[in-house]
């Protein structure tokens, strides 16, 4: 009962959500049940916990309501005891709720989706209601003031087209009358006539900031508009910001691991050095002075190899003499010293090709430390959805221990009062969940902690109401606060 009761409940947001869009539009009720069964085993997850919670503050509210759990407690049974057969209940539940989490809900959420687009796309005539700005097509706003009974005929016609890369210039099409029809199912068309279209066009000069306007006036225009967009492509959804819904924990993993592969690609990009511009350009210099020496007699190029060896063994000497060290020769020398072994010509071409890399390097740096940004996020995503599903299930548990306590400590059975703290405490949980989602979408706190921020606050409030209700200990301060609060109201 008290599953039923929360589904219905959480059922709800598909009316307020969804409805609008389906009720209205020669869309079949069988067809609205298909869509409502779908959501709700989408909303199993956040069911299951809260149904803990009610059905157990009830059960043992009863118990206690009439005197059996004191009875069962002077009979040397205690509480924990009893609550044995509740906490079998609710590990079978939580296991309920990592299949549904795990299978069932990205499987509806699929068909659910699938549905939903295709309805749209099955009769595009009837989204488009009267007197109604209708978004339905990207970049484009469309106004229609009157339809015909036919639900082709229109008249009072206004487009807004956005496809402009300057979306603040205006672009704008009236009509007194027409007619809109699918041709087909990839195109959508609306033959206008009697109209007139108003454009700002772009100045030939930039500078001046007075905008040329241009206004036409026909008798006849034909709109097209692409449906292409409204297909339901399973790799469409590569691109959909939730993902994650569609996907069990298996597929999570791997794209977090793809995700991670990824950022470790652009961090091994990120690491360069200069260094191999220099070996490339020596190279060079040898090889044009080898070319060079090729051209001399070899009676010269013998000579000049004798000399060589001479310059070689001095330095040799001179080393051992002197050697040099860190502190002999600065930076700046080093710099100088390399450039002063290139004729100009080369140490110009060096510097430009230096300069080159470096910036190259940089917009490199700048696109894989954006690009990294956004797959951080999205693994954040991904990494938040696969442990909320252990979360999610780990809270039925929690709950038993907050349900069950909390019944035998108010002594109230019902759907009164123990319905009133279960939707407090599910209150609670669901603070926790939205905020656990904010703080990690927003960077502050990891995912892992966002997902299971509900359990490491209740699990205490837990611990702390069966410690009340093993000591049969009730909540004073609470009794002292509501007589206090009470006082004053009664002034």
């Amino acid at each position: 009962m008290a599953f039923l009761v929360v589904e219905f409940v959480l059922v709800m947001q598909f009316l307020w959500k969804y409805l609008d869009d389906i009720i209205g539009k020669g869309i079949s009720f069988g067809v609205v049940l298909e869509l409502i069964f779908y959501f709700a085993i989408r909303i199993i997850p956040e069911a299951v916990p809260v149904t803990i919670l009610i059905s157990s503050v009830m059960v043992f509210g009863n118990l206690a309501e009439k005197y059996e759990l004191s009875s069962m407690k002077s009979a040397g049974i205690s509480l924990t005891r009893v609550m044995m057969a509740g906490l079998l209940l609710a590990i079978a539940t939580s296991g309920l709720s990592l299949f549904a989490s795990n299978y069932l809900k990205p499987r509806a959420n699929h068909k659910f989706l699938k549905r939903y687009v295709s309805i749209k796309k099955q009769d595009l005539t009837l989204n488009i209601e009267e007197g109604v700005f209708s978004q339905d097509f990207k970049n484009f706003t469309i106004k229609v003031g009157e339809k015909g009974g036919d639900g082709e005929s229109i008249s009072d016609i206004i487009i807004y087209d956005n496809t402009g890369p300057d979306k603040n210039r205006l672009n704008m099409l009236v009509a007194q009358s027409g007619k809109m029809y699918a041709d087909g199912s990839t195109q959508f068309v609306m033959d206008l006539g009697e109209g007139e279209q108003y454009r700002e066009m772009v100045p030939a000069d930039k500078k001046n900031d007075n905008y040329p306007f241009m206004r036409t006036n026909f008798k006849s225009y034909t709109k097209v508009f692409d449906m292409s967009e409204f297909d339901f492509e399973a790799e469409s959804w590569n691109k959909s910001r939730k993902k994650y819904d569609l996907l069990n924990a298996i597929d999570l993993k791997q794209s977090i691991d793809s995700f991670d592969l990824n950022i470790a690609k652009n961090i091994s990009k990120n690491r360069y050095s200069h260094g191999d511009l220099l070996p490339i350009t020596i190279e060079n210099e040898k090889a044009t002075e080898v070319n060079e020496k090729e051209k001399l007699p070899k009676k010269v190029t013998a000579a000049l190899e004798e000399k060589d060896k001479q310059v070689k063994a001095n330095k040799k000497k001179e080393k051992k003499k002197t050697p040099l060290t860190q502190d002999t020769i600065s930076p700046l020398e080093v710099k100088a010293s390399l450039l002063a072994t290139f004729s100009q010509s080369d140490a110009t071409k060096l510097t430009k090709t230096m300069k080159y890399l470096s910036d190259t390097k940089m917009n490199s740096l700048i696109k894989n430390t954006s690009d990294n940004k956004i797959l951080g996020s999205s693994k954040n995503r991904f990494t938040l959805r696969l442990h909320q599903m252990f979360s999610w299930a780990l809270i039925c548990t929690v709950f038993l221990f907050i349900g069950a306590p909390l019944g035998s400590i108010i002594k109230k059975g019902g759907y009164g009062y123990p319905l009133l703290l279960a939707i407090v405490f599910f209150m609670l949980f669901i603070i926790l969940n939205i905020m656990g989602d904010k703080l990690t979408l927003s960077g502050e706190v990891p995912p892992i902690l966002g997902a299971w921020l509900p359990n490491l606050v209740l699990i205490p409030v837990a611990f702390i109401i069966t410690y009340k209700a093993l000591k049969d200990s009730t909540f004073t301060e609470f009794q002292k606060i509501g007589a206090i609060i009470k006082a004053k109201l009664t002034k």
